[in-house]
């Protein structure tokens, strides 16, 4: 039985460390979603998933000559989050500036946080990939994150990568003083629900080891 690599069509480096955490073998491959012209008019789980799977349609996928075999396991995924009462989406902030509101308002507001996770096998038939079978979830969890007003500056000193985060909130390491309480999926949190995913690649058909 063949190993499977994972090619993770996303440049999140939590992602990346999350798989790396579960010993889950993987390679990065590119996407080109700007996520322009995703429908908005559906649940908030709904345009989580919206997003994964352009991403998913945007993928650059490996060339058959590079792959261990002709069956191949892709996943795209996105994190959103938003505020429980007010439902304002808090995306990436532009600039610092914003960074610090979205901070502000996650110490008024706890926060909802959905990921969508598109898992694909594909197989190569007749000069193409071709998609078998796919597995499309969404994970959500709550969480209270407060940065005090005059610990903020410190905090971005410390967490220069919240400048990519959804809502500029960042968990671990030096931001894991500022984690209130947390609910759901943990890992969901940072970007990619593991105990969810695991199930899904073991579904999917995805083998780990060599046997």
């Amino acid at each position: 039985m063949t190993k499977n690599i994972l090619y993770l069509g996303s440049q999140s480096k939590a992602r990346q460390k999350l798989l790396d955490l579960a010993k889950i073998s993987y390679q990065i491959i590119e996407h080109s979603s700007d996520e322009c012209g995703i429908d908005t008019t559906g649940s908030f789980n709904e345009y989580v998933l919206a997003i994964a799977r352009h991403k998913m349609k945007s993928i650059t996928l490996p060339s058959p000559e590079t792959t261990q075999s002709k069956t191949i396991f892709v996943l795209t995924a996105d994190t959103l989050m938003r505020t429980e009462k007010t439902k304002q989406i808090l995306g990436k902030p532009t600039d610092k500036n914003h960074a610090k509101q979205m901070l502000a308002l996650l110490c008024l507001e706890r926060a909802e946080l959905v990921t969508g996770c598109c898992l694909d096998q594909k197989n190569y038939i007749d000069t193409k990939w071709v998609t078998s079978k796919t597995n499309h979830w969404t994970t959500p969890a709550t969480l209270s994150f407060c940065v005090a007003t005059d610990m903020v500056d410190r905090y971005f000193e410390e967490m220069p990568h919240a400048m990519n985060a959804c809502g500029a909130g960042i968990i671990e390491d030096f931001g894991l003083n500022f984690l209130k309480d947390a609910h759901g999926s943990f890992t969901a949190i940072f970007g990619l629900p593991l105990f969810e995913l695991r199930t899904a690649l073991h579904a999917i058909g995805f083998f780990e080891q060599t046997s």
